[in-house]
């Protein structure tokens, strides 16, 4: 095994071993993480006769981005609220995050609670908490059974399309009657129009991307950005490197009109960015057509199960077939807050629920509700 503090000393063919299919938690993707500044980037592991376990880490060095600020985050929400500072469990990009595991052993689960325990502890900082945030239920389960007492919080679903065997047609077969009329629509307006769209590696195109999502930020208040944005699909470019794919949508004129950058990894097509330059847009469905059929009919291809979109819009990736699945956070502080408030937590996470299954646009998409249920 190497020193690589960015997998806490584990060498990249033994984490990654333990990463499986979890994208967001590889190597790549971890090192990926540790280029931005603002934070340091680690990982802690612990081994015993059962096996190996482990999970990244992330100290700030200052404020928080919001959606990973856990005191913002609970205050906002009227619930007992953690020290800002301290130790994040999980990557510091892309909302998900895994206990990453050989063996379901108790014992080894707790000497890993252990691990990160002491990691926190030795933070330089005198108020700080130890969280974990976006975790999946199986998680927070082993967590929990490890001697985490705290009552995890819900804090959002994410959603996830599965595409049945059969690719394509399957996936629009799993459709009712009116989305698949309207699915088609949306397929024929673009192909009508004459737009289509190429797959090609990141490496080969990256440079053309930051114009595009200069277009988004524009559209949506923000100033001018385009520089940054180089800064950061170069960042992408040299960091993930093959494995990042681009989607790019032409318009009949052969313009470059949008991406989507997206990265296939074991069972999964996971999207991670899409643009457009909406001043030149033909008005053919092109959103719908680049960042989700485009994806689906890869992942047909690929032999891959699911394409995972995200936790935000979801009423788009719901209306094309999308489940949602809860995404908890965990404080692992032993003296944490919320711990004495377990039925004040309960409460908040069944309103949450209750809010989603109030929704007819949600609630078809809430799916294995007895994971939802463990914590409401």
């Amino acid at each position: 095994m190497t020193d690589d503090s960015v997998l806490g000393g584990l060498d990249a063919e033994t984490w990654d071993a333990l990463a499986a299919d979890h994208f967001y938690s590889s190597s790549m993707w971890l090192r990926h993480c540790a280029d931005y500044p603002g934070a340091t980037v680690g990982a802690v592991h612990a081994a015993t006769a059962a096996g190996l376990a482990a999970v990244p880490t992330v100290e700030f060095d200052g404020t928080q981005p919001l959606n990973y600020h856990w005191q913002k985050i609970l205050a906002g929400r009227e619930l007992p609220a953690p020290p800002a500072g301290g130790l994040l469990v999980g990557p510091r990009l892309a909302y998900q995050s895994h206990v990453l595991r050989d063996s379901d052993d108790p014992a080894l689960l707790r000497e890993l609670v252990a691990r990160v325990r002491q990691a926190h502890d030795r933070l330089e900082m005198r108020e700080k908490a130890c969280v974990a945030m976006y975790l999946g239920t199986e998680d927070v389960t082993l967590l929990r059974a490890a001697g985490v007492e705290a009552e995890p919080v819900l804090l959002e679903p994410d959603a996830w399309i599965e595409v049945p065997p059969g690719g394509w047609d399957a996936w629009l077969a799993s459709l009712t009657s009116k989305r698949r009329v309207a699915v088609r629509r949306e397929v024929r307006a673009f192909e009508e129009a004459g737009c289509r769209m190429t797959h090609v590696g990141l490496l080969d195109c990256w440079e053309q991307l930051p114009a595009l999502a200069n277009s988004m930020a524009v559209k949506y208040g923000y100033p001018t950005r385009t520089p940054e944005f180089r800064i950061e699909f170069e960042r992408y470019a040299r960091m993930t490197g093959p494995a990042g794919r681009v989607a790019l949508c032409h318009a009949p004129d052969g313009a470059l009109i949008g991406f989507c950058l997206y990265y296939v990894w074991g069972d999964a097509v996971y999207l991670r960015w899409a643009s457009f330059d909406y001043d030149h847009l033909v008005g053919c469905e092109e959103y719908f057509n680049l960042v989700y059929y485009s994806q689906i009919r890869l992942a047909g291809e690929l032999g891959v199960r699911w394409v995972h979109a995200g936790k935000k819009a979801l009423e788009a990736k719901i209306l094309r077939g999308a489940e949602l699945r809860p995404l908890w956070m965990l404080d692992l502080s032993p003296d944490s807050p919320l711990v004495p408030a377990a039925e004040l937590v309960r409460r908040h996470n069944a309103r949450l629920l209750a809010d989603l299954e109030a929704d007819p646009g949600t609630k078809r998409a809430v799916k294995d509700r007895a994971e939802w249920d463990l914590f409401t």
